[in-house]
């Protein structure tokens, strides 16, 4: 009883002063006239005692249904609550607070908390009852961690009458948090770094400016290493664009906190070269092997360069994580690459027996005249070639008719069955436009090969095909037709017109024609397309739309909004677009609007959302699109959301555009 004697005394601290005021003021009557005085006195007295009895009381009936509490558990388990050397807390199954023991009291440092409620005082505890949670793990309060323990408790209130309460037991795990953060940061972090344009900025600078240059990138990379992180790290320059490092988390965390900033101070080296030079890092962490952290970084190193570099890139826990990647790919001078891969391919082709042909949901344009210039490579080299297509763009429609209207191309394109059963062990496959999973048409397909190739000209996402031979990805190309069409020019191989005119359809909706996007060697596939006797004129007569889709353009366009001043949004509420072609046009279209840096289109089709994204280069829809899983270029985006109403979309789309504007902000 003296324990809840204890904690439940009463505060008299406010009645005390009130009692000395009266008489204080009493006094002062007195001197002035004594028998009011003592009127006033004794009502003073009286009040006092009635004022004495009633606090009393009170503390008799808590102390009496606190008796009435601890009487309707067993002996055992009342001494057990008194005397339990860990923090107890009680409170009704609604969250009011009705006792606690000396060690909570203790822990909440005194602070009275009787008849408060759980909502209030802990939301974190009220949430495990509500929750039906029997354990908290590493529950934070003033500083220190505990592993509380919650458990309902049955009370019988009289013959026929029950009631619920929620008793938590803390266990303090304070110190075994602070060692294990101790240990945390101690881990071994790996990194690659490289400079991702080095000869393209030493080749745009005067002969003079090189050696400075040179050295202001070095000097800028050891100072933030060594001076702005400030922290165990070793760096080390093991070529000249080259750098590893290793350091321990508590020093990757500072690189985080700064956003891996170097990313932009590299980019301020400005001494006369016309090409901004950048940098990419790929980052490992393991807790155990510096090995495997060492192994780990090279993958993240390969990721961040095949999605166009100026980018840091973490590999942990199996996970993917990105940060950068704002800077527009740069065309590569060199066509070592492209001839070596072209030979590659080529020699893999003709050890296939047969060889089939995919692309992403949605098959289009520049999908097909990939798979177009593909079949006609196998073609020239005597293989049976198959294009298999489930889904595909309505786009492609009419230049599907004058494939199949050729002899040579009657019986090339087949669906998933046919080609499954079709297939033998030395068959290959080459995928398209994509090297995402979840993005391909039949991802059955790609568990069904032995050999695979994989073109595409978008940034490697984190879910890309890793049993892939070979994963000729160029962010810099235009479009994947491009790839292709630069594949077949190395080997000579003359096209036939409509051959030639589907693969620059390809290049030309994707580059929007030849207004995005395009390179020199862009425009040297288009000449190498044109002497096959392409012809632009033809081609704008197959992508005309009918008057259908332009006002259903116009509908969509007529609910624009306009966000964060330069951002356009347009979601299709009433879902009348059933055509995702229509919407990457009007995203297309926004920019055309003055001020608007990106636009964001958001339909439902079916069951999924389709999102897609533009802009003029000074906004990365890439990057905000990969946060809700799509992907793509600075420039191009899209992304989609299974079983997904379209406004819970937009929720999503802006809470990731919001994300992204935070970040750079804090850059």
């Amino acid at each position: 009883m003296k324990d809840k004697k204890s904690h439940l005394r009463f505060d008299f601290s406010v009645s005390q002063a009130g009692f000395i005021l009266s008489l204080l003021f009493d006094f002062i009557i007195l001197y002035f006239d004594i028998k009011i005085g003592l009127i006033c006195l004794s009502l003073i007295v009286l009040l006092a005692i009635y004022n004495l009895r009633l606090n009393r009381k009170k503390n008799k009936q808590l102390l009496e249904y606190i008796e009435t509490l601890t009487l309707n558990i067993d002996t055992a388990s009342k001494d057990t609550l008194l005397k339990f050397p860990f923090p107890i807390l009680i409170s009704e199954y609604n969250g009011d607070i009705i006792w606690y023991n000396h060690k909570f009291l203790n822990t909440v440092k005194n602070k009275k908390l009787i008849g408060k409620n759980l909502k209030d005082e802990f939301p974190e505890l009220y949430s495990a009852v509500l929750e039906g949670k029997n354990k908290i793990e590493k529950f934070e309060y003033e500083g220190a961690f505990f592993d509380v323990l919650v458990t309902v408790v049955e009370v019988e209130e009289g013959k026929n009458e029950k009631r619920f309460l929620n008793l938590f037991y803390f266990v303090d795990v304070t110190d075994f948090v602070i060692l294990q953060k101790k240990y945390e940061i101690q881990n071994v972090v790996f990194g690659y770094l490289t400079i991702d344009n080095y000869e393209d900025v030493l080749n745009s600078a005067p002969e003079v400016s090189k050696s400075s240059i040179v050295s202001e990138i070095e000097k800028r990379i050891t100072d933030w290493f060594y001076n702005q992180i400030r922290s165990d790290v070793f760096l080390m320059k093991y070529e000249r664009d080259k750098y590893f490092f290793i350091c321990n988390k508590e020093a990757f965390y500072k690189m985080q906190e700064r956003r891996f900033n170097i990313l932009e101070q590299i980019k301020e080296v400005n001494l006369y070269n016309k090409i901004i030079p950048t940098i990419s890092c790929g980052i490992g962490i393991r807790q155990d092997s510096i090995f495997q952290a060492q192994k780990d970084a090279k993958t993240a190193l390969d990721m961040a360069l095949s999605r166009g570099g100026d980018q840091f890139v973490i590999f942990h826990d199996g996970k993917f994580e990105f940060f950068g990647g704002k800077t527009k790919e740069h065309e590569k001078r060199s066509k070592v690459r492209s001839r070596v891969m072209a030979q590659t391919i080529k020699e893999i082709v003709k050890h296939s027996d047969k060889i089939f042909i995919i692309g992403h949901q949605y098959f289009d344009l520049d999908c097909l005249g990939a798979a177009v210039g593909l079949s006609k490579l196998c073609l020239n080299l005597g293989k049976e070639v198959y294009i298999v297509i489930n889904s595909y763009n309505p786009t492609i429609k009419n230049f599907l008719q004058v494939l199949l209207d050729d002899p040579q191309y009657q019986n090339i394109i087949i669906d998933q069955q046919k080609a499954l059963k079709m297939k033998t062990k030395t068959s290959l496959l080459f995928v398209v436009d994509t090297q995402r999973t979840s993005y391909i048409d039949m991802p059955q397909m790609i568990l069904e090969f032995e050999k695979i190739i994989v073109i595409d000209h978008h940034r490697r996402p984190a879910d890309w095909i890793e049993q892939a031979l070979i994963c000729y990805s160029e962010t810099y190309a235009s479009s994947v037709s491009e790839l292709v069409a630069e594949l077949l020019s190395y080997e000579g191989i003359k096209l036939k017109k409509f051959e030639a005119e589907i693969l620059l359809a390809g290049i030309m909706i994707d580059t929007r024609g030849f207004t995005k996007n395009v390179g020199v060697r862009t425009f040297e596939v288009a000449t190498y397309l044109r002497e096959n006797d392409a012809m632009p004129e033809a081609i704008k007569e197959y992508l005309k739309e009918d008057l259908e889709s332009y006002i259903l353009k116009s509908q969509l366009i007529s609910n624009l909004e306009i966000i964060y001043s330069n951002i356009a949004l347009v979601v299709d509420y009433s879902q009348v677009c059933r055509d995702n072609v229509i919407i990457a046009k009007v995203a297309d279209e926004l920019l055309n609007i003055k001020g608007i840096d990106a636009s964001f289109v958001v339909c439902k089709i079916e069951n999924s959302v389709l999102i897609s994204g533009r802009s003029n280069g000074k906004i990365n829809v890439q990057v905000i699109l990969e946060k809700i899983g799509g992907g793509g270029h600075l420039e191009t985006a899209g992304a989609r959301l299974e079983n997904r109403s379209i406004e819970e979309a937009k929720e999503v789309l802006l809470k990731a555009i919001q994300e992204y504007i935070n970040e750079n902000r804090n850059i």
